[in-house]
């Protein structure tokens, strides 16, 4: 406290002084020690009564810091040690994590709490956050404390996700999701005062939403596994701003949080990241009746789906199409994936083993047979359940890359098909342009390579053109998810889409007779 007064003519209570970590620099020939304190209020006039030592004291936002320059080492540290990640880049030193709790720090910028109401408006009147205590949530829970490296308006867009960790190649690793569906996700838990949720996937504001939402009896477990980085984060910006109701836990994911599930399970699971499978433990540690929402990839097309467990069997009750970074636990996948034609195109199986390749650079070098498919649609598209419908339906089916000016395909990504030394995909082009896009038509083909592309185009059309007359209006179908090695006679009528921990059933209109036992009725969202 006298450092405090002598250098800025500030005063503050030891009360409100809290020692973050202790910092051991031991690089180079110069060893320090810098302790790192919070002061959770102050008073006095900031002044300068050493001039000879500093000329002047400057005010910076948070998200500046970076374009200052070089900052004096262990000063960077410290404000690193208090918002991690806020300056990226930083040499590693020894931090020794005082056991003291950091009460939260109150006081906030006005327009900071200007722009959250501006956010929590949006996302309510667009009806993603319909229950009045996920909408008091947005309204208090500070988002721009766990973003300190994103400018205000960036924090409270309600539709954009801030990238909070990369990796080497700049592949987002962690991020704070958009405001809309972080709530619709809370929102689908259907959690109640006094439950218990886990969370996989850390990043803070989330866990905070959910702390608030189950509130002072409730209990908020967050696990992640990239790096201890994003868990120490968690632990620090919580703290800072939290509630005080989370742990945040280093492990695997996909694992769960053994050692933290409640005698009758956790009330909810809801996981942040984008994953190929369901993980064994998920459905292990959570009650009867409640709700796991995940982002599920399927075929490689992801939608947040609410699953809810009735004995070993989960029910989709709810679909929402999304993109999330990808999983690194248990349940990660990498897909395998085949160059073709010098590198120009790959081919990939997001599900299932990769097929038969055998004459494919030949094929692709060979003439082009296209079919139409006869859709024709006007404007903006919707063609969400097209994609998981021909994923899930198709014999061969994987997806097509290519960059773009490619000369073999026509289509930068698309969904495809394989068999018989032939590949087919789908693409589209304008029919008939106008200066309104809302205005313009575009018809959907089938593009084919190889000895059998009469075939495969054939096959593919027919897929889309029942998918427009039996599906397209009626949305995503009843989906139950059963436990791996389910033997067939167990599972309901319907097309299986087998992962690693999983089976998939989807029961898609015209593929199933009328009248099936266990169909449900199926929502869908998307944005």
């Amino acid at each position: 406290m006298r450092e405090l007064t002598e250098e800025t003519r500030l005063t503050a209570r030891m009360e409100d002084a809290h020692v973050v970590t202790v910092l051991h620099d031991d690089r180079l020939d110069v060893r320090r020690i810098t302790a790192v304190v919070r002061l959770t209020g102050w008073g006095g006039d900031l002044g300068l009564p050493e001039p000879h030592r500093f000329v002047r004291w400057e005010w910076h936002d948070l998200p500046t810091l970076t374009t200052l320059g070089k900052i004096f080492a262990p000063s960077a540290q410290a404000l690193n040690a208090v918002w991690p990640g806020i300056l990226p880049g930083l040499p590693p030193v020894h931090s020794y994590v005082c056991a003291a709790t950091v009460p939260p720090v109150p006081g906030e910028p006005a327009e900071a709490v200007r722009l959250r109401g501006r956010m929590a408006d949006i996302v309510t009147g667009n009806n993603w956050a319909p229950s009045p205590r996920v909408q008091a949530a947005l309204r208090e829970v500070p988002r721009h404390r766990f973003v300190p490296e994103a400018p205000l308006e960036t924090a409270y867009h309600d539709d954009l996700a801030v990238v909070t960790v990369r990796d080497s190649s700049r592949t987002a690793l962690s991020s704070v999701s958009a405001a809309w569906l972080q709530a619709h996700m809370i929102e689908e838990l259907r959690l109640e005062p006094g439950t218990t949720v886990l969370e996989v996937g850390s990043g803070g504001y989330n866990a905070e939403l959910l702390a608030h939402v189950v509130g002072r009896r409730g209990r908020v477990v967050t696990v992640d596994n990239i790096d201890p980085h994003v868990v120490h984060r968690t632990q620090r910006l919580c703290a800072e701003a939290g509630s005080g109701r989370v742990t945040a836990l280093l492990g695997d994911g996909g694992l769960g949080a053994p050692g933290h599930v409640p005698a009758r399970g956790f009330d909810g699971v809801v996981i942040t990241h984008s994953t190929a499978d369901i993980a064994p433990s998920w459905r292990e540690q959570f009650a009867e009746g409640a709700r796991l929402v995940v982002p599920l990839e399927m075929g490689g097309y992801t939608r947040t789906l609410t699953l809810v467990r009735r004995g070993d069997v989960l029910h989709a009750e709810h679909w929402t199409y999304c993109g999330f970074v990808r999983d690194r636990g248990a349940a990660a996948r990498t897909a395998p994936a085949v160059p073709l034609a010098g590198g120009e195109v790959t081919v990939r199986w997001e599900d299932g083993p990769p097929g038969d390749t055998a004459g494919l650079d030949e094929a692709l070098r060979g003439p082009r047979h296209e079919l139409t498919t006869g859709l024709v649609v006007r404007g903006t598209f919707n063609f969400e359940t097209l994609q998981v419908y021909a994923a899930t339906t198709l014999p061969g089916f994987c997806r097509l890359t290519a960059p773009e000016g490619a000369t073999p395909v026509a289509q930068q990504d698309a969904a495809a098909m394989l068999g018989d030394g032939s590949l087919a995909y789908l693409t589209h082009r304008v029919v008939e342009d106008a200066p309104d896009p809302a205005d313009r038509l575009t018809e959907f083909f089938i593009h084919a390579h190889g000895p059998a592309a009469d075939e495969l185009a054939k096959r593919f059309a027919d897929c889309v053109r029942t998918w427009d007359q039996k599906v397209r209006e009626s949305g995503y179908p009843p989906m139950t998810v059963h436990p791996a090695g389910t033997p067939d006679e167990q599972l309901p009528v319907g097309d299986v889409l087998d992962k690693p921990f999983a089976r998939l059933v989807f029961q898609w209109p015209g593929r199933v007779p009328d009248g099936t036992p266990d169909r449900l009725a199926a929502g869908g969202e998307h944005a």
